[in-house]
């Protein structure tokens, strides 16, 4: 037996002898340190080459996790979107993503180091089969001790996610309400609040992080340790120093392979809180999200009907109750009453933006969930009552709205909400810059601006949330007039609580705590002198 290994250790020490030889290349020491440098630079270039595979592999991967989510985010509705705070969201984008993806990459790492790992220990066994039993039987006890650190890494983990979302709720939150941060002179708050959140998380992500980067570490050293104990013992034994100190060497070359095991496990486990995260954010199923099988509209032809329309969110219920509304092709519809009455809630449910808890909502008599639901909204215009207008010019936000809009679109756009003097008296006129946000316009002008978004779109259905709240007196009389030039050209639905945007309306619904108490013409509900009197605000 000890002569059939020394046979296997002279056949692999002559190998690179015969490899010379098969090339007819003399063995000189110039020939050898050539070779040798050679072989260096060759594996330094696969090594480069290797890396930058695996790292575009790796953003293929966060490329297609955020695909995904954005896919979800957006399929799974208004429901869902506000179900989960900002902080969330944006840092399940931003860090839990990526955690995700190096678990994915990690799994591909664990499969070719334990490839390599098998060819490696094969050969060992020809060499000492006693020491590599004696060392694989150990690394067994090291890999129930792993198992343990794993589960205590995981449960680690789960405590930096849960401060992660809390330390972007409160650095991004703050800054996207800056202007009420500064005009209460609560900057302070805003430095001590993300310091707070800051260093609680940094607690618990060095506790996860540490521990995940002992593992490989305390892994790699036992590991040594191991294998020159089973070293002396083998020669213990009577086995050959030679075979022995092969089967070393063999290993110490394992050795970093070893380490990248466990941290690849380390990973894995550490990124599992990230992975159920993102698993309960954005499930695999497409179920609600897909239009397949969906009547696609080119045309809004005779009337929106919701019938005995009920809705709850998950924190309130009973926001809409029993709504029953008729809305009939190229009419003006008013929704008026308090806040929190529901008006806005109806005009999303009509939007298609929820889904009522009960009844239903059909556009020409067929029902809105078995409508293509892009091609619906291409039929509609939409002004919300805080409106954000992208950072770009005029030109590139109306173009956004309606890629298709020609020039004249867009003036004529302009013109229907009677901006479009303004916007030629501007030095680079229709290119002029808006702004983040709008920034660099009034509120008067950011909304009629907003407003000329909706209708470049050529709207059939025109929706209006409260678009005259926060606007001057004179802003919203040129509203009032380019609505009232609207008026039966285009179906329009207003929200509203100011009597004076209601006032050219065919139908006003009053809501009263999610229920419609009163309807009639602008005249008809004067004259009741009841809810709507008591629901809507003063010119």
């Amino acid at each position: 037996m000890s002569t059939q290994r020394s046979t296997v250790l002279n056949e692999a020490l002559s190998f690179y002898f015969n490899f010379i030889s098969y090339f007819g290349i003399p063995f000189t020491l110039i020939n050898s340190l050539v070779i040798f440098l050679s072989l260096t630079i060759f594996s330094s270039l696969i090594a480069v080459f290797l890396f930058y595979v695996s790292r575009q592999f790796s953003y293929s991967i966060v490329y297609e996790l955020r695909s995904w989510a954005l896919y979800k985010f957006y399929g799974q509705g208004l429901t869902f979107i506000n179900s989960y705070s900002f902080g969330i969201m944006q840092n399940t984008f931003e860090r839990e993503i990526n955690k995700v993806a190096d678990a994915v990459f990690s799994v591909f790492q664990l499969l070719s180091v334990t490839i390599f790992t098998l060819l490696m220990i094969s050969f060992s066994m020809e060499l000492s089969s006693l020491m590599t039993l004696i060392i694989l039987v150990s690394f067994g006890f090291l890999g129930f001790f792993s198992l343990f650190i794993g589960n205590k890494i995981s449960l680690l983990s789960e405590v930096t996610v849960s401060t992660a979302n809390k330390l972007s709720s409160k650095l991004y939150n703050p800054l996207l309400n800056a202007k009420n941060i500064l005009s209460f002179a609560r900057q302070d708050w805003a430095y001590k609040t993300h310091k707070n959140a800051f260093n609680i998380h940094v607690k618990a992500a060095l506790k996860s992080q540490t521990l995940a980067f002992t593992l490989p570490e305390l892994f790699k050293t036992l590991s040594l340790l191991i294998a020159i104990l089973a070293l002396f013992y083998s020669i213990s034994r009577g086995e050959s120093l030679t075979l022995l100190l092969a089967t070393l060497a063999v290993f110490i070359r394992l050795l970093p392979k070893i380490a990248n095991f466990t941290e690849a496990y380390a990973r894995i486990k550490e990124a599992l809180p990230s992975i159920n995260q993102y698993s309960m954010l954005f499930p695999k199923s497409k179920k609600n999200i897909n239009n397949l099988n969906k009547k696609v509209i080119k045309n809004f032809i005779s009337s929106i009907s919701l019938d005995n329309i009920s809705f709850s969110y998950p924190s309130r219920e009973n926001v809409l109750t029993n709504i029953n509304i008729d809305i009939k092709k190229n009419s003006f519809v008013s929704f008026v009453g308090s806040s929190g009455s529901g008006k806005t809630t109806c005009s999303d449910i009509i939007l298609g933006l929820y889904k009522p808890t009960l009844g239903s909502i059909s556009i020409d008599d067929c029902p809105l969930d078995k409508i293509d639901t892009i091609s619906y909204l291409d039929l509609v215009g939409y002004v919300q009552q805080d409106t954000i207008l992208l950072d770009g010019s005029i030109r590139e936000n109306l173009l956004w709205a309606n890629p298709k809009a020609s020039i004249d679109d867009m003036w004529d756009s302009l013109s229907l909400v009677s901006i479009d003097k303004f916007v030629k008296s501007l030095p680079t006129g229709i290119d002029s810059l808006v702004g983040e946000r709008g920034v660099a316009l009034s509120g008067g002008q950011k909304q009629r601006i907003a407003l000329a978004l909706a209708l470049v779109r050529k709207p059939q259905i025109l929706i209006l949330d409260e678009v005259t709240s926060a606007l001057d007196h004179e802003s919203e009389i040129i509203i009032r007039q380019s609505l009232k030039s609207l008026s039966h050209k285009l179906t329009i639905i207003s929200v509203t609580h100011r009597a004076s945007m209601a006032e050219h309306s065919d139908m006003i619904y009053v809501f009263e705590k999610g229920s419609i108490v009163e309807s009639g013409t602008y005249k008809e509900l004067i004259e009741s002198n009841k809810a709507f009197l008591n629901n809507v605000g003063s010119n």
